[in-house]
């Protein structure tokens, strides 16, 4: 547990006992700090901006009653918002989009929440914790030394820190909000609808050029919808292998169907290799009869993809090594293929990077310290140096190592199938990167953390289940010694029936 204060809450209110904590102090002056910032937000920015004032002050009275109504907002918000412009720096623009405000709004209602509720850990613990702490530090210091070492500017640097940890704050938000099955049903029921919506956009671009997702502005972002396209379609698959009901796994497919059209025609190179990994890494990681039809399907899309493939796919595939010469440009030839003018000037940009990298080793120049380049990978070591990309490397794997354990562990057909879906997601994701920002990608990133916090609670959201009611998933009330029950030790079951006398009252869950 972290900062608390004596204090109640019951249907007539709060009641506030004692003195305040330091954490009721420091709300005070976040606040204070809040509001200077959207003051002067308003008074610079666009006609638009009080409007989206108004909107987040009402989001944060919701989410202080009712955190997970809250963030079914921002799961709604996450591809299907706008975005405004909040000036520039230098001669980078800056925009924001409304889920970004959304997830800070609802940051400090978790704050404020947190001060005056007894019993609310500020940061929900996981198993993920250490790492995110490590990952933001080495961040925060990485940046420190540029903004010393290079003067870089202060005010960029702590916008691109703050996009960083947006996705961390959205991750112990979810983390901390679901404490019953039902929350997270309603969860991952907006994913899915989210998803289906924006694959209906995508198919109404088709013929229009390469598509993209909703308020991308005019040239749009293919290479992101690609992206998040591979990492939902995996969810959708990993949850219909384990779907019990007919009428689900119906919906289930035609919403994997939905998304296969649009997919090709984002004519994202990065987003078709990262899905096969992906799809292999679902089939492996199956633990089900349907890994059978994953197969028969696999085979049957080669097949069909090779006589049918769309004109326009063809023709992106096909100019990866038969491109035309550009002046200014120096082709690339790897194991004797000539790589188009863009791949050309990407594996290039890498080369010169790597001379960058060799004069700051350890923690590199910081977040924004340089221009971005087109790998995760490459950004990593250029923005953080060793260390950074040491601690995001041990993040990435050790979130996979767990997703898998869950998906083992636990007996739910619905935390198994979004466990698998992510772990198979989690796949393409690190091969998506290997060209593309993948891990700072809003569009992305916050449906990625947004699952990854469900599946880190769920066994929680198990234990819970089976303490209420003394049965297993699929089970009877009396479990025998070879039935995979989760034990808990006396102090486990003690913090979990603690918990379940919040979960009891409405007011506190909000469920």
């Amino acid at each position: 547990m972290f900062f608390r204060t004596d204090s109640s809450f019951n249907r007539d209110g709060f009641s506030i006992r004692g003195q305040a904590s330091p954490a009721v102090l420091l709300l005070v002056g976040m606040l204070g700090l809040a509001g200077l910032f959207f003051g002067q937000f308003i008074a610079t920015a666009p006609a638009a901006a009080p409007l989206v004032m108004v909107i987040a002050l009402f989001v944060f009275g919701v989410a202080f009653f009712r955190m997970d109504l809250a963030l079914v907002f921002v799961i709604l918000a996450m591809l299907l918002s706008p975005e405004i412009s909040a000036g520039a720096v230098g001669t980078r623009a800056i925009a924001i989009r409304i889920e970004d405000v959304l997830i800070v709004v609802l940051g400090i209602a978790w704050f404020a929440k947190a001060s005056v509720l007894k019993g609310l850990e500020i940061i929900p613990h996981t198993s993920l914790n250490a790492f995110i702490g490590i990952y933001i530090g080495c961040f925060f210091i990485s940046t420190f030394q540029g903004i010393i070492t290079i003067g870089g500017n202060p005010f960029k640097a702590m916008f691109y820190a703050l996009k960083y940890l947006e996705y961390f704050i959205l991750f112990f938000l979810v983390a901390g909000t679901v404490r019953r099955r039902k929350t997270a049903v309603v969860f991952i029921t907006a994913l899915l609808i989210t998803f289906f919506v924006v694959n209906v956009y995508a198919f109404t671009q088709i013929g229009t050029g390469r598509v993209s997702a909703p308020f991308e502005g005019p040239s749009g972002e293919p290479n992101t919808l690609g992206g998040y396209q591979v990492l939902m379609l995996c969810v959708t698959l990993g949850i219909l292998c384990h779907a019990s009901s007919k009428t689900l796994s119906v919906l289930l497919s035609l919403l994997a169907l939905s998304c296969i059209w649009p997919f090709l025609h984002t004519l994202s190179r990065a987003s078709y290799v990262a899905l096969v990994p992906a799809y292999l890494a679902l089939v492996f990681y199956c633990r089900t009869p349907r890994k059978i039809p994953l197969i028969m399907i696999m085979l049957l899309a080669v097949s069909v993809g090779l006589l049918f493939m769309p004109e326009p796919v063809k023709e992106r595939l096909a100019y990866t090594f038969n491109a035309p010469a550009q002046a200014g440009i120096t082709p690339v030839k790897i194991f004797g293929l000539t790589l188009d003018p863009s791949s050309s000037t990407r594996w290039l940009d890498w080369l010169r990077a790597f001379d960058y990298w060799k004069a700051a080793p350890f923690f590199g120049y910081g977040l924004a310290g340089v221009s971005f380049l087109d790998s995760q990978y490459v950004n990593n070591m250029i923005e953080l140096g060793a260390f950074g990309f040491v601690s995001f490397a041990l993040l990435v794997w050790f979130l996979h190592r767990q997703t898998i354990k869950v998906y083992r562990n636990i007996q739910d057909p619905l935390g198994k199938g979004l466990a698998l879906g992510f772990a198979a997601g989690n796949i393409g994701m690190i091969v998506h990167a290997l060209t593309a920002n993948t891990f700072i990608l809003i569009r992305i990133m916050e449906p990625y953390w947004l699952i990854a916090a469900l599946i880190m609670v769920w066994p929680r959201i198990e234990a819970l289940s089976q303490v209420n009611t003394g049965e297993a998933y699929g089970g009877s009330s009396t479990a025998s010694a070879e039935e995979p029950v989760v034990r808990l030790s006396e102090k486990s079951t003690k913090r979990v029936r603690n918990v379940d006398m919040l979960l009891k009252d409405r007011n506190i869950d909000g469920t």
